[in-house]
């Protein structure tokens, strides 16, 4: 099967990351990806997983730059593909104007997947209504990834006629760090062998809420010694939030890492991961990633994070925005080792019957022969 993903870009994020990993299951059972999107730093992992890049420039303020682009697209479509897959609005609009004028009989199966609702919690419903249409102008197929995504898709004005539950977001397992990395892992990041770790891992913009972890973290700070929080990712408040944790003097305690290309490995030293935002969109690979390595998961209760995380069972979750509950559950992740085993091994089970990527590849697969009345290989 010939796949083509069109994506906003391939910079460091979820669905990029997971592209990368659908690509390398993908061409490991025979079939040929491509990603089109704006060049980014994940554009050569996509190419060393046995995928090809595209570059688009999805500009689309700029009439010859969406030319360029419509012409990239609407010949892949033609002579290149036997399923098309879009993961986000921009991309979405530029594909329907390509291949809005083909005759259905001419173009491949055109699916698309909304991925996140808000940018922020304050973004006005009327914008996140409007990415979410967009999103889908022109799909033959929607796969809904999430309940709030499901909910959302279902009050637009315009719903499309057929749609599918199923994720598109899969984590392989990793191997086991050996002793040693791990030493040297914690010596580098200036932690004895004997201090725990508390992880959050997402870029630093208003949608990821890491405002809410640090303060998290500052009341933790002040109940149990010898634990440590390491805030994983680069972006737009990462000034803000080092301000932030001077003023609340826990700057030996909290540690912004920046970007890291090692973040599997941090996750895999640490005691709880925290997915700390409050706005709605997918579960956040974050969550599998830490359920992968069998390791607990605190959250804020969103309706799109309840697919992976079942209070009590698989993770543990907390009113949206309770800063303090959210610091209870790790207190008592921390305090109760055996809680925190349970809840962990309890995680990866779930994980690896919905989220692994070899069966998130088997089940798309299976949704795209179906779709296109095809059999699957």
């Amino acid at each position: 099967m010939r796949l083509l993903f069109v994506t906003q870009s391939l910079d460091v994020g979820g669905i990029e990351t997971s592209l990368c990993r659908l690509t390398i299951d993908l061409t490991r059972r025979g079939h040929a990806v491509t990603v089109a999107s704006r060049v980014g730093v994940l554009s050569e992992a996509v190419r060393s997983a046995g995928g090809r890049t595209v570059a688009l420039s999805l500009s689309l303020g700029s009439p010859l730059r969406v030319l360029r682009d419509i012409l990239c697209l609407r010949r892949m479509v033609l002579n290149e593909a036997d399923v098309v897959h879009v993961f986000a609005a921009k991309a979405a609009v530029l594909l329907w104007m390509a291949t809005r004028s083909m005759p259905r009989s001419r173009r491949p199966l055109i699916v698309s997947s909304l991925m996140g609702l808000q940018a922020s919690p304050e973004e006005p419903e009327w914008k996140k209504r409007l990415r979410a249409s967009l999103t889908l102008v022109g799909a033959d197929l929607v796969v809904v990834t999430s309940p709030a995504i499901g909910e959302m898709i279902a009050g637009l004005r315009r719903t499309p006629r057929q749609k599918v539950e199923a994720s598109v977001v899969g984590v392989d397992v990793p191997e086991a760090l050996q002793p040693e990395r791990v030493l040297a892992l914690r010596s580098s990041l200036g932690l004895n062998r004997n201090d725990r770790v508390v992880v959050t891992i997402g870029r630093l913009d208003p949608g990821k809420s890491h405002e809410l972890f640090i303060h998290c973290a500052a009341v933790v700070a002040s109940r149990i010694p010898g634990v440590y929080f390491l805030v994983v990712g680069g972006g737009a408040l990462e000034s803000e939030l080092k301000s932030l944790v001077e003023t609340l003097g826990v700057a030996d305690r909290v540690h912004l890492l920046g970007e890291r290309i090692d973040a599997t490995d941090l996750l895999s030293i640490a005691d709880v991961c925290v997915r700390p935002g409050v706005v709605d969109g997918f579960v956040g690979v974050t969550v599998l990633e830490a359920q992968a390595q069998k390791v607990p998961v605190v959250s804020f209760d969103t309706l799109d994070v309840r697919p992976a995380v079942t209070d009590g069972v698989s993770g543990i979750l907390v009113p949206p925005g309770d800063v303090d509950g959210l610091a209870e559950a790790i207190v008592r992740l921390l305090d109760k080792p055996d809680l925190a085993e349970r809840i962990g091994l309890a995680g990866h089970s779930h994980f690896m019957k919905r989220y692994w990527i070899d069966s998130v590849v088997s089940n798309l697969l299976e949704i795209y022969a179906s779709a296109n009345g095809d059999q699957v290989d």
